[in-house]
Parts: structure tokens; C-alpha cells; sequence
């Protein structure tokens, strides 16, 4: 970028003429619509909403994703699984709240693996599938880019 900028005050152009309204409509717009075309919806609006943890990151869920496993564990103790019913009604992690219910449910250790295994594996799929989006753009903005020039 420092290279364009320097480039173009070495050659007395302004950094206006850098910038063209119409083109970069064109580039955007038509990478975006390339884009929309190719993907899903759901996995789309998935990439969008992702986009956001660039300038707002996730904060580590780890700390207190360890206090409720460690809550619960108390609670299993004392009260046995079904006391745990009341923390998988109030709980507001998808896959925690599947995780408890199946545990209140009575299930068995490998079935409830097997199911939790699932839900995970389908949610890192989906954010592969929406980490594609970002790299199917830099696939067509180039090309688009050639168009808006």
C-alpha cells in the first residue's frame, strides 16, 4: 500500500485519482455476488457474521466453560444427573445444553459421545465451509478487479 501511495506522489498524481467509485462498486458488488451465488445462504451469513471476530475477537471461553463443568460435577454429586436438569434449562450454549439434557435424559456414556462428537464435527464443518467463502473472494476479486478497471 505504502508502495502504490509513495509510487503515485513520485509521479505527482494525487491519491484521488486512486480512488474510483464506480470500479469499486463494480469489484465489491461482483465479488459479493460471485460469492452469494456460489455459497449457501446459511453458510454466507455464517462468513459475515464470522468477518466480525476481525475487529472483534472472541474472548477465551475457556475459564468459564471450566467453572460450569466444575459447578455441574458438584451438582451431579450431590443430587445425582437429574439436578442438572435446572442448569441445561437455564443454559444458553447450544452444545452444553444438548450435552445436559442428554445426561438428565439417562443416556449412555457412548451414545452421548457419539452425539456430541456430531454436533461438533457439523460446527467445524460449517465454519470451514464459511472460511471458504473469504478465500472463494480472493479467488474473484482479482478477476472482477480487471472488469472495474
Amino acid at each position: 500500500m505504502i508502495a502504490i501511495l509513495g509510487g503515485q506522489y513520485i509521479e505527482g498524481g494525487t491519491i484521488s485519482t486512486l480512488i474510483d467509485g464506480p470500479a469499486a462498486l463494480i469489484v465489491f458488488g461482483g465479488t459479493i455476488g460471485a460469492v452469494m451465488l456460489q455459497s449457501s445462504s446459511n453458510t454466507f451469513g455464517l462468513a459475515m457474521k464470522l468477518s466480525l471476530w476481525i475487529f472483534y475477537p472472541p474472548k477465551n471461553p475457556m475459564l468459564p466453560g471450566l467453572r460450569k463443568v466444575m459447578n455441574w460435577s458438584v451438582i451431579a454429586r450431590k443430587e445425582g444427573l437429574l439436578g442438572l436438569e435446572e442448569g441445561a434449562d437455564t443454559e444458553t450454549d447450544p452444545f452444553a445444553k444438548k450435552a445436559l439434557n442428554l445426561l438428565v435424559d439417562g443416556g449412555e456414556p457412548e451414545v452421548i459421545r457419539s452425539a456430541l462428537t456430531v454436533d461438533y464435527q457439523t460446527r467445524e464443518y460449517d465454519q470451514l465451509m464459511a472460511a471458504k467463502v473469504f478465500e472463494a473472494m480472493g479467488g474473484y476479486a482479482p478477476t472482477i478487479g480487471i472488469v472495474g478497471a
